[in-house]
């Protein structure tokens, strides 16, 4: 009964989005929150994610929640090393996990002993000046207001270390951890990050024993969570898997694709419980999206620079190459949604060189791509940028690309960003943007044309994830020689 109110539900909001009870005619579509607006037109639509913690030294993606935080001791941490790297690949904010689901919290948290002060990281490299330890997150939040990039936040909402979870005492503890970072101690946060992970097996305390939580959404009232999240952060974007009320959604994978076609607007999840959508509908959307979709939710594409999302010594000569970043930049950005790259420093509390080099091949190959505007009739382009004005919604259907009479590119969904590459340039005389299904009234697209080097857009087509820096270097050392 359940499911099948959730279904009818969707079928309703669908057909509200669609027509209105008067002649069926096509009512205003799902449009962003303001913030969700903002950070769609004025960016960032690069941003990475910073995994670093006790994981780090215990060669582990997920923490069972019993390790001994005198583990975190690093030789050589440097938050302007990776904040710096991060900037140079053209990386506009990051994300920093500040608990895993170990339940160890990089910051002097007062919810639990399970924090930064039982380190030789904070005891070991404190500001004697300031009568305190070194506080990580205080640190990257630093680094990156001096670099002008963004600071953002993840706390998990699962933790294999406490005790109380799965009670309501653990909530309040989880709720108060977040007003911690919120408040205003580390200033201002563009984005709060929320995943899928939650309860199983784990240490809690010592039980050693699985725990389950039934839906994420109810158990941790979310529904308060992101209110008072947007009430300390107004400007604040929240990514969050599976709740309607979130400004990104994940899109099914970890590898950083986007549909070609991929939309904004989607369906009702319908709640999460038992690894089920309520929903059903909602499985087969939440990469495409559906054009009848009453919810306005960008996909943020996220994925590791390496395998893992924490650093494993395992893994080198996994890092992604500048010109496969590159590639994905297309497939997420230049399918709608955002580009979250993952990124590990390792033991030292470092970048590893080989991912330094990635990003700034990347930052570089990007910025070429998009050197040389082409504004006059004739000059050859090879790079076609589109995008509508999503305060009034997703609104195009179908479109064609037409140069001198001729349609050279085809899709469906436009939105905030769409950017193809033509293998071969165009000397096209006339170019345009020709709406052949939208919504009722004028539906406006706008776009800018670039010639990037034909050896360059090459190489980005034909990057592959197996693609080393080997491979794909030609173009950048060529390039370097000059």
């Amino acid at each position: 009964m359940y499911r099948q109110a959730l279904n009818m539900f969707a079928a309703f909001a669908a057909a509200v989005a669609a027509f209105s009870a008067f002649g069926g005619k096509t009512v205003p579509r799902p449009v962003p929150r303001p913030a969700l607006l903002d950070r769609m037109v004025n960016g960032p639509d690069i941003i990475g994610m910073v995994s670093w913690g006790l994981n780090t030294y215990t060669d582990k993606e997920w923490g069972y929640g019993d390790v001994d935080p005198k583990l975190l001791n690093p030789a050589k941490f440097d938050a302007d090393q990776i904040v710096g790297a991060a900037k140079a690949g053209g990386i506009g904010g990051l994300v920093i996990v500040a608990k895993h689901h170990d339940g160890f919290c990089l910051w002097p948290t007062k919810t639990t002993d399970y924090n930064i002060t039982k380190t030789p990281f904070w005891k070991g490299t404190g500001n004697a000046e300031r009568g305190t330890g070194k506080d990580y997150v205080k640190e990257i939040e630093l680094a990156c207001r001096r670099h002008g990039v963004k600071f953002g936040i993840y706390v998990s909402p699962w933790d294999r270390h406490d005790a109380d979870y799965a009670s309501e005492k653990y909530v309040e503890k989880y709720h108060a951890q977040i007003k911690e970072l919120l408040g205003g101690g580390y200033g201002e946060v563009f984005e709060m990050w929320f995943d899928g992970a939650n309860g199983d097996d784990g240490w809690y305390g010592g039980a050693k024993e699985k725990r389950r939580i039934g839906s994420a959404d109810e158990y941790y009232r979310f529904g308060d969570v992101f209110r008072f999240v947007r009430e300390l952060q107004p400007g604040v974007t929240i990514f969050a898997g599976v709740n309607d009320s979130s400004d990104f959604r994940w899109p099914g994978n970890e590898q950083g694709i986007l549909d070609s076609d991929s939309r904004a607007t989607v369906e009702t999840v319908g709640g999460f419980a038992n690894r089920q959508y309520g929903n059903p509908n909602y499985r087969s959307q939440i990469n495409k999206g559906s054009r009848d979709g009453c919810f306005f939710r960008v996909c943020e594409a996220d994925f590791p620079l390496r395998k893992g999302w924490f650093w494993h010594a395992r893994e080198r000569g996994t890092t992604k190459s500048a010109a496969y970043l590159t590639k994905l930049y297309l497939s997420s950005v230049g399918n709608g949604g955002t580009m979250d790259i993952g990124l590990a420093p390792n033991k030292d509390g470092l970048l590893d060189e080989a991912d330094v080099k990635a990003l700034a091949g990347f930052g570089e190959m990007r910025r070429a791509l998009f050197a040389h505007e082409v504004k006059d009739g004739g000059e050859p382009f090879n790079v076609v940028v589109m995008s509508e004005d999503i305060s009034r919604g997703e609104r195009v259907d179908e479109w064609e690309f037409v140069a001198d009479g001729k349609a050279v590119l085809h899709g469906k969904s436009i939105g905030a960003k769409r950017i193809r590459l033509l293998e071969t340039p165009s000397a096209a005389k006339t170019r345009t943007v020709k709406v052949l299904k939208g919504a009722d009234g004028e539906v406006a697209v706008s776009f800018k044309l670039y010639l990037a080097d034909p050896e360059l857009v090459k190489t980005i087509l034909d990057a592959t994830a197996k693609s080393g820096e080997t491979d794909t270097a030609k173009w950048m050392t060529a390039s370097n020689k000059e």
